[in-house]
């Protein structure tokens, strides 16, 4: 786990040092921005294998040009099989460490902890969990207008249910959620 922050902290400080370094691109606006991401994931590990679609908000704070800190709210919905299910929804909070390469686009990395709840079904036994976890992404941002740009982003999120509260465990407690999503961003 601490290696999974470490990583996409890591490129989120990398990712901002080196174009401060280079001075690449332009000033993005700083200040207050919105976003809406609209994607899907694919999840791994066990009896939760399955792809989906999901729906996430975002409210970021830019520092400057190379640095922002992020927040979001993510619904998965409902994911599985009929042996074992989860619905899972959340709020994340990330660093975001950017690279303009020209006026207009730019590409980042982020990495932080996501604080999720989960409806977790097994074998007709349902539970709720809740729980916190680490999560690291990469992504591209195209600036349409000074104020609206459209994203892209693959995170991953790694999910770890207690399998000791279900009768029969199911086959890991442990799933990595791999997101892609566009998205439309508005700066203030």
């Amino acid at each position: 786990m601490k290696k999974t922050l470490t990583t996409g902290l890591s490129l989120a400080v990398l990712c901002s040092a080196f174009a401060m370094a280079q001075g690449a691109g332009a000033e993005s606006p700083a200040g207050l921005y919105l976003g809406g991401n609209y994607g899907g994931f694919k999840a791994r590990g066990g009896d939760f294998d399955d792809e989906r679609d999901l729906i996430e908000g975002v409210v970021g704070w830019q520092l400057n040009p190379y640095l922002a800190i992020e927040g979001n709210y993510i619904d998965f919905g409902k994911y599985g099989n009929r042996l074992a299910s989860a619905e899972v929804d959340g709020y994340g909070a990330a660093v975001v460490g950017q690279f303009p390469i020209s006026d207009s686009f730019s590409v980042y990395a982020k990495g932080g902890q996501f604080w999720w709840d989960g409806d977790v079904e097994v074998l007709g036994v349902s539970r709720n969990q809740d729980d916190d976890s680490l999560f690291y992404g990469l992504g591209a941002a195209f600036r349409v207008t000074d104020n609206v740009g459209l994203t892209a982003e693959y995170k991953r999120f790694d999910i770890e249910y207690d399998s000791a509260k279900y009768p029969v465990a199911p086959s890991s407690d442990d799933t990595d959620l791999d997101t892609l999503t566009v998205g439309v961003r508005v700066s203030f």
